[in-house]
């Protein structure tokens, strides 16, 4: 896969497909390959990005916080670096969080904004969440993060059909998360609180959340609704926090069917 130097950081990325630009935002602990079902429906009608936030996957993990603005920063000069004037933007998570601050400091730069199971700020539950997480991290490394982390990921329908799979991407998850960027990762998703500004996104989006996401709970994606005004909530049913793994072909249909009409916003 190629990765491409802006300045400070060196990206890992991949491209698919001719058409409109769309881009696909990893969530915390994720790589590009997260993506892997939506690569062959998207890249029919798009020109589709993936790749790896600093701190993720074959990208570069400087020692730092990436605090949420970083990582929009970071998006804008590679979109600038691939010729990427206007795009599409889909963000999973913390991919959702970063998609949020690219809305709102580059907003000439968004058509259609999806973000799926997501928040405009870490609440008390969530933050006591991520520092366990963080302290997990610590002792017993990415093995434990990972241990803990799982019961919250995913429907429990979705488990008790693949957990053979699931266990089996355990050794590839903590291969491609050492812990200490995952701690840095962490550390600058807990200071994210945009909720006072999320109401000033005008770009057409799409919040979408597992109906069993216990991680990041419904009440987030209603607070999205609320205050993004031109916008549209879609609760998906057995599902959990992760719906372009738990149930690709559902997503997939809702995302393209939300997308076409906006196209038009990419000239």
């Amino acid at each position: 896969m190629p990765r491409i130097d802006l300045n400070n950081v060196s990206l890992n990325y991949e491209l698919n497909g001719d058409g409109l630009p769309v881009v696909f935002i990893n969530g915390l602990t994720m790589d590009l390959n997260g993506w892997y079902y939506q690569v062959p429906p998207f890249s029919q009608r798009y020109r589709v990005l993936r790749y790896d936030c600093r701190g993720q996957g074959q990208s570069d993990k400087p020692d730092m916080d990436y605090t949420q603005e970083m990582h929009a920063d970071d998006l804008n000069r590679l979109m600038d670096r691939i010729g990427f004037d206007r795009s599409h933007i889909i963000g999973l998570s913390n991919g959702g969080m970063i998609a949020q601050h690219f809305a709102l400091e580059y907003p000439q730069k968004v058509g259609a904004l999806v973000l799926v199971d997501t928040c405009s700020y870490i609440d008390t539950l969530l933050e006591l969440i991520l520092k366990a997480w963080i302290k997990a991290t610590e002792v017993g490394g990415s093995e434990l993060r990972y241990d803990v982390a799982l019961p919250v990921l995913f429907a429990e329908s979705f488990v008790r059909k693949n957990l053979e799979s699931i266990l089996g991407m355990r050794e590839i998850n903590i291969r491609n998360n050492p812990p200490k960027p995952i701690i840095n990762l962490a550390r600058g998703c807990l200071k994210h609180d945009i909720n006072n500004r999320i109401s000033e996104i005008t770009a057409p989006s799409l919040i979408m959340v597992g109906e069993e996401d216990i991680l990041v709970p419904q009440k987030y994606s209603k607070v999205l609704h609320e205050k993004i005004k031109n916008s549209t909530l879609v609760t998906m049913k057995d599902c959990g926090h992760v719906p372009p793994i738990e149930k690709p072909e559902e997503f997939n249909e809702i995302v393209l069917n939300f997308l076409r009409p906006q196209d038009s916003l990419l000239g």
